[in-house]
């Protein structure tokens, strides 16, 4: 099962990656993502990295936060 991930505010654009059982965080630390520093979007909606990954596209959304 493939999943497509498309970054937003990364210098790379899109990746799929093979899923099998891992959660989006598993996948996130893979590519050397800190998923306390990104949302991950699938059909539109926000979802949790430790939820499973799903076949399909999500978006990963780097966060940025300052003062």
């Amino acid at each position: 099962m493939k999943l497509k991930i498309n970054f937003i505010g990364f210098d790379k654009k899109e990746v799929t990656v093979e899923v099998n059982g891992q959660r989006y965080s598993e996948i996130l630390d893979s590519l050397g993502i800190n998923p306390e520093s990104v949302v991950v979007v699938k059909d539109g909606l926000p979802v949790p990295t430790d939820d499973v990954a799903e076949p399909g596209e999500v978006k990963v959304i780097r966060v940025i936060s300052g003062g």
